[in-house]
């Protein structure tokens, strides 16, 4: 085996790092949209359903892009289907979870949640 050092130097620097290299996603897996970004019947929910307790949050880490969707959930989504009014977008069975995508947090409300959050 062998070993190696690692040496750390915080005051010694290359170049300045990109601030749009940290990033984030929002994905539809367990209920990262669907009661955590959006829940309209939440206490600290504003006038689109977004909780305002956590744009507070996403706020503080000054994010400055958000990938929707993300993750797994991307190898099915239809953009279109999250645009216009939200009762005439389809219902369609997301293959990445299993489960039924209503559509009610689409491509409309991705872009309106990202500028309240600075993203």
């Amino acid at each position: 085996m062998q070993h190696a050092t690692l040496v750390l130097d915080r005051d010694f620097t290359l170049a300045e790092v990109d601030p749009r290299l940290f990033s984030g996603f929002a994905e539809h897996l367990g209920r990262h949209i669907y009661t955590g970004i959006y829940e309209p019947d939440h206490p600290t929910a504003d006038e689109h359903g977004f909780r305002q307790d956590v744009i507070a949050l996403v706020r503080e880490l000054r994010m400055p892009l958000i990938r929707y969707p993300g993750g797994n959930f991307v190898s099915n989504y239809r953009w279109e289907d999250g645009v216009g009014p939200r009762e005439q977008r389809p219902r369609r069975l997301d293959l990445a979870w299993g489960a039924t995508e209503p559509n009610t947090f689409g491509t409309n409300e991705f872009v309106t949640w990202c500028r309240l959050v600075g993203a």
